[in-house]
């Protein structure tokens, strides 16, 4: 908006006709036409007239008008301030979003390492497996008789296989350390007998590796916050 137009639209706001307006600013109607049409440019002393009869706010209307209209008002004291007032404004703002901008940097690049350098989790797993209680006189391989062949003649042995088979009952344990290739434990009527039935070698996904996610996320907001950063600036 040119200061000619901006003036006109001051003066319509309050209801004035030109003449009105120019007796209100102590100045000729003839110069506030010129003024209105742009044809002409205001001193500092006819400014600030003009700002105390219209209620000029000179910091709004450096916001309204044009910078080239700004410059040519430039040898107003009043407008000077106003400009640099808002210069200064600009570059706070400016400030503000470049230092938004770095820290998103920051964190995305913190994020971004700690998903690339993310281990997955490994831990070796070892089973063991115990077929039922034993009593304390009987052999650590007594329940081995469940799984052998037996001569049914055999009378003694059938029935110590049956027996056998009655008195199964497994307990399966997965733990995080090697226990050897068997070990005992003691409960209650007697003992269990654990062997080593399986090992194995258990990778789990790090969590970590989701810290890409937010770290994409921040990169985009620090370069947003960079390119406001530029736009507030100029």
């Amino acid at each position: 908006m040119k200061f000619g137009e901006y003036l006109r639209r001051r003066r319509e706001a309050n209801g004035w006709t030109q003449p009105e307006a120019a007796q209100r600013a102590g100045i000729e109607q003839s110069y506030l036409s010129k003024l209105e049409t742009g044809r002409s440019y205001p001193s500092e002393e006819v400014f600030a007239r003009l700002a105390a009869a219209f209620e000029i706010d000179p910091s709004e209307m450096a916001e309204q008008v044009t910078d080239t209209e700004i410059d040519r008002l430039r040898e107003v004291g009043q407008v000077r301030e106003a400009v640099a007032g808002r210069e200064r404004r600009r570059m706070n703002v400016s400030r503000a979003w470049m230092v938004g901008g770095l820290v998103s940097l920051i964190l995305a690049a913190a994020s971004g390492g700690i998903a690339v350098t993310a281990q997955d989790m490994e831990q070796q797993e070892y089973h063991y497996l115990s077929y039922g209680v034993l009593n304390l006189d009987e052999s650590l391989d007594a329940f081995e008789i469940v799984d052998s062949r037996v001569d049914a003649q055999d009378g003694a042995e059938s029935q110590r296989q049956s027996e056998m088979v009655a008195r199964l009952a497994e307990d399966y344990r997965v733990v995080g350390r090697f226990r050897g290739r068997s070990y005992n434990v003691d409960v209650e009527g007697g003992r269990r007998h654990y062997q080593l039935v399986d090992d194995r070698l258990v990778v789990t996904r790090t969590p970590l590796r989701w810290f890409a996610v937010p770290g994409l996320m921040l990169l985009a907001g620090a370069i947003g916050a960079f390119f406001i950063s530029f736009r507030w600036k100029n």
